[in-house]
């Protein structure tokens, strides 16, 4: 008995170098843009850290909370006297806090809007207002009397008071969840870390060299500073700046971190956004851009939510962009749900495939069956050279299966009888393949094999066909144009070597 032939097996190009870094796909799923217009310029944005992560938008004299799941106004907080500022959620999410321009303070219910706090400190705009991640009851606020002040909501006077700013107050937040230390950033150009133990001097002062816009604090020893044209990262332990990002054009207004989980690279990202429309993806790891958008007015506010599902930007000109990720089903492609109810009593019985030894011979049938050939595969078989060749270059033919045949009649050494007695017509197909994949360097050393041999064969009937002449010099004008280029990059690597060894 002759044992069967052996299929042959299709040539695997090598797979190229994606185009895309995982970072970059990540942010591009951001997609479905909202865009809501509001009365004002938007200036700041929160996502509640808990529940569903409804965000705050504080536009105008009014604060909307919009819904994570319908992206609508769920409710709007417009009991403000003038311009209102930072509408920051309690982390548990019941509370609201806010400032305006009036100088007053209230905290709100965010299921009735009642409001359950007020404190009137001062009479200038309060442009920072902030609950601390874990004690509930403490606030924090800075104003533009120079003022930054620590609460406690249920007394009326403030427990701290800091008074070593000399220009307004446009950032303030604590340093970490289990430290009751203050980060501000003032418009006289300093950073200053305060202990709510000793309130009148701060315990470190950083200079920034421009006023300062947004504060971040990344972990209890890194923070970063935005003012000017440029972002600028400080470590806390040594007292000194350790990086500064200059990839703006205009004043960097806005910090934030990128979510908790979900981003390639974790909680590692952070976003900034500035007036010059650009909002900007930056991994704290290597400090380097991976990613951005860019919007048609400056970007006032930007924020994504903790489970990264949105990323929303505020503008100065008052639209709010609201983009949305698709997020993973809730349950997973192929996986069975159980059924229940009359359908199920509907399909009883229809996943039954009999008893085992039928199923068996079953299966046993299907693999007795043969694949049907291909047609390059069944003139291999047959020992016809010329027709396989042919084969090769049919319409809808895939470039793999071609250099598969190539490859196959080289190795049975097959090359010179596919390619004898042809004529003009029939030499066309070969050469113009040539032609097209000579630029792939997967397909080089096949192009070289089987044009040596043309040229070699037909040399006399190249030069009396104008057709097969041009095709060739179009081979050979590439073929050189791929000499130069591979030449200009071993000039180019050479020199990079000499700035790598005299660094």
């Amino acid at each position: 008995m002759s044992a069967p032939l052996e299929r042959i097996k299709p040539v695997r190009n090598s797979v190229l170098p994606s185009q895309t870094t995982p970072e970059q796909r990540f942010w591009r799923s951001y997609k479905t843009p909202l865009l809501v217009k509001e009365h004002g310029s938007i200036t700041h944005i929160n996502f509640c850290p808990s529940g569903t992560h409804d965000f705050a938008v504080t536009s105008g004299a009014r604060v909307q909370i919009f819904s994570a799941r319908t992206r609508q106004v769920l409710r709007t907080i417009a009991r403000f006297k003038d311009t209102a500022y930072s509408g920051e959620f309690r982390p548990d999410g019941k509370l609201l806090v806010a400032g305006d321009a009036t100088g007053l303070i209230q905290v709100f219910d965010t299921k009735s809007r009642s409001i359950l706090v007020t404190l009137s400190p001062t009479n200038q705009a309060v442009h920072v207002t902030k609950f601390h991640p874990k004690t509930l009851t403490t606030l924090l606020s800075g104003s533009d009397d120079q003022t930054l002040r620590l609460w406690d909501i249920t007394s009326s006077e403030p427990t701290s008071v800091f008074k070593s700013h000399t220009d307004y107050i446009r950032a303030a937040s604590f340093l970490s969840s289990s430290s009751d230390n203050v980060v501000t950033g003032c418009y006289d150009g300093l950073i200053r870390i305060f202990d709510p133990r000793t309130p009148d001097e701060p315990t470190l002062s950083l200079l920034h060299g421009a006023p300062v816009e947004a504060t971040l604090p990344l972990t209890g020893t890194t923070i970063l500073s935005s003012g000017g044209p440029c972002v600028k990262v400080w470590d806390l332990v040594a007292g000194k700046m350790v990086k500064e990002l200059g990839n703006f054009q205009k004043t960097v207004t806005s910090l934030h971190t990128g979510g908790n989980s979900g981003s390639p690279s974790g909680a590692n990202a952070v976003l900034a956004g500035g007036l010059d429309g650009h909002v900007k993806v930056f991994d704290t790891a290597t400090w380097e851009v991976k990613f951005g958008w860019k919007f048609g007015d400056a970007v006032l506010a930007t924020a994504s939510s903790p489970d990264q599902k949105h990323f929303v930007t505020g503008l100065s000109s008052g639209v709010l962009s609201i983009r949305t990720r698709k997020t993973e089903p809730r349950v997973k492609q192929g996986v069975k749900q159980t059924k229940s109810g009359n359908f199920a009593r509907m399909i009883r019985g229809a996943e039954y495939k009999g008893d085992k030894e039928h199923q068996i011979l079953i299966d046993d049938e299907r693999r007795s069956r043969r694949k049907k050939l291909r047609l390059f595969e069944r003139h291999l078989n047959a020992f016809r050279w010329r027709e396989a060749l042919d084969a090769a270059f049919v319409p809808g033919m895939a470039p793999e299966l071609t250099v598969t045949v190539l490859d196959e009649l080289k190795r049975r050494g097959k090359v010179r009888i596919s390619l004898s007695g042809r004529d003009e017509g029939q030499l066309e197909p070969l050469i113009k393949w040539a032609v097209r994949n000579i630029d792939d360097f997967r397909n080089v050393e096949v192009v070289a094999d089987w044009m040596a041999c043309v040229s070699g064969m037909y040399a006399t009937v190249i030069e009396k066909s104008p057709v097969l002449d041009e095709l060739v010099s179009e081979l050979r004008r590439k073929l050189t144009r791929q000499i130069e280029i591979a030449r200009e990059a071993r000039q180019l690597e050479g020199m990079l070597e000499m700035l790598i060894q005299s660094h």
